[in-house]
C-alpha cells in the first residue's frame, strides 16, 4: 500500500501530504487493518478520527467562546472558522494524550489545563468532500478556561484566534458557512448541550439526530 500512495503521490493524485500515518479501522481501539498517509484517507473513504476542542468561559453576560480561524496554508477548509482547538488523530497516540498535545501546539494551552478538559462525545458524519469521502468521528471535549487566558498559535496553522459571545457564535453558524463544516457540527453540539438551542426551534429534532450516524450505517 505504501507503494502505491507513493506512486499515487508522485503523480500529483493526493495533495497536502503530511506524513502521518492513519489506521485504517472501524472502531478506535481495534487492531488496524494496515496503516495510510492521512492525506489519502478521503481519497479511499476509510474511517478518519480526530479531537475537537471547545474552549470557553462564562460570563457575567452569559458564555463565551474562542474561535480561531485556519491558515490560508491548511490543505482543507483554508481561512474557514474553528474550534480552539482540533486536530486528526494519528497512529500510536491516545486520544486524549493527543487532545493535550494539540492544545500546546494550536492555542499554547498547558498541559496541566488542558488535562481539566471533559470528553463531551462524540459526533458522526458521512459526506462528500471536495477532498473526498469522508467517512468521520469527532471526539469532542469542553474547557472552562480562565478570564484571563489568550490563546497563541504555536505551530502555524491558525491565522487568528477570536473570544465571542455564544450569540454571535450562533449568529456566524445561522448566517452561512463560515465555519468549516466539521467545526460547525461540533459548534452546534456546543450550543445543543449548553441550553443554547432548545426544543422550542423547528428543527431542534433534526439538529440533534444529525450530529450521528445511525448504528447500523457503523
Amino acid at each position: 500500500m505504501a507503494d502505491v500512495l507513493a506512486e499515487l503521490r508522485a503523480e500529483g493524485l493526493i495533495p497536502g501530504w503530511r506524513d502521518e500515518p492513519y489506521p485504517v479501522l472501524r472502531h478506535w481501539g481495534e487492531a488496524p487493518r494496515l496503516q495510510i498517509e492521512r492525506a489519502a484517507v478521503p481519497k479511499f473513504g476509510t474511517r478518519g478520527f480526530g479531537v475537537h476542542l471547545n474552549g470557553f468561559l462564562r460570563t457575567p453576560e452569559g458564555l463565551d467562546m474562542w474561535v480561531g480561524r485556519r491558515s490560508m496554508s491548511k490543505p482543507t477548509g483554508p481561512g474557514k472558522l474553528d474550534q480552539v482547538v482540533a486536530g486528526g488523530q494519528p497512529l500510536g497516540i491516545g486520544i486524549r494524550e493527543n487532545m493535550i498535545k494539540e492544545c500546546g501546539e494550536e492555542a499554547d494551552i498547558d498541559p496541566a489545563l488542558a488535562a481539566k478538559a471533559r470528553a463531551v462525545g462524540a459526533l458522526s458524519y458521512r459526506c462528500e468532500r471536495p477532498e473526498g469521502l469522508r467517512d468521520d468521528v469527532i471526539y469532542c471535549y469542553d474547557l472552562e478556561l480562565p478570564a484571563d487566558f489568550e490563546p497563541h498559535n504555536a505551530d502555524g496553522e491558525v491565522e487568528a484566534f477570536y473570544r465571542w459571545s455564544i450569540e454571535q457564535v450562533l449568529e456566524t453558524l445561522e448566517g452561512g458557512e463560515a465555519f468549516k463544516f466539521n467545526c460547525a457540527l461540533v459548534c452546534i453540539d456546543f450550543l445543543l448541550r449548553h441550553g443554547v438551542l432548545t426544543p422550542e426551534r423547528p428543527d431542534y429534532e433534526a439538529l440533534t439526530h444529525g450530529l450521528h450516524l445511525p448504528a447500523t450505517d457503523w
